[in-house]
């Protein structure tokens, strides 16, 4: 006698949707923010659930980072900050209620990429419910941590550094200078309020 085989839903089986976190996502009736990482990009979205399925409101891709002047890394947590920053620029004024945040199957851990999106997000102008300690430090945030790092590893070990930041060197980007680029970055998004001319 052979046991009885149970099917899960298909997305569950293939490790994509967790169906209890979705039906509480879609009966509040709150648009949600989906973001995905890649390991090149970061691909954040406002969605909205209706009875014909989701309805993207907004999007947000680092790629579009390059086009306000963004050359770094388009994973790194400074680029997950500026993301969430520009689709909260550009939704703030067509969304007036809450927004949830919705990962997926991915935890929400405290001081991570998302974490920064989420800040990003509530800078913006998004109302997002979230504690301010989950969020990394403003010197994480800005890129200053990474440029101290640089600069101590150009100091001790030319070598190493010259391998380790070999593709900002041959685009000519300087490292060191990744805090004032953030800032100018993070200036222009808020002036043309996320909208890349």
């Amino acid at each position: 006698m052979r046991g009885k085989y149970i099917e899960l839903y298909r997305r569950k089986r293939k490790g994509k949707t967790d169906y209890r976190l979705r039906k509480r996502v879609v009966v509040s009736r709150l648009p949600f923010v989906s973001i995905r990482i890649s390991n090149k990009n970061v691909l954040v979205q406002l969605i909205k659930a209706g009875p014909k399925g989701d309805t993207v409101l907004g999007s947000a891709s680092s790629k579009q980072l390059q086009k306000f002047g963004w050359l770094f890394s388009k994973r790194s947590l400074p680029a997950c900050y500026l993301c969430g920053l520009m689709l909260g620029s550009k939704m703030k004024d067509k969304v007036n209620s809450k927004v949830v945040v919705y990962m997926g199957l991915k935890p929400y851990v405290v001081g991570s990429r998302a974490s920064a999106v989420v800040k990003g997000l509530i800078d913006g102008g998004l109302k997002v419910e979230a504690d301010q300690e989950t969020f990394p430090e403003e010197k994480r945030l800005n890129g200053s941590q990474i440029a101290l790092y640089a600069k101590n590893l150009k100091s001790s070990d030319l070598d190493l550094y010259n391998r380790r930041f070999s593709n900002y060197i041959r685009e000519g980007l300087n490292v060191e200078e990744m805090p004032v680029i953030f800032e100018k970055v993070k200036k222009m998004i808020v002036e043309r309020k996320g909208v890349i001319e």
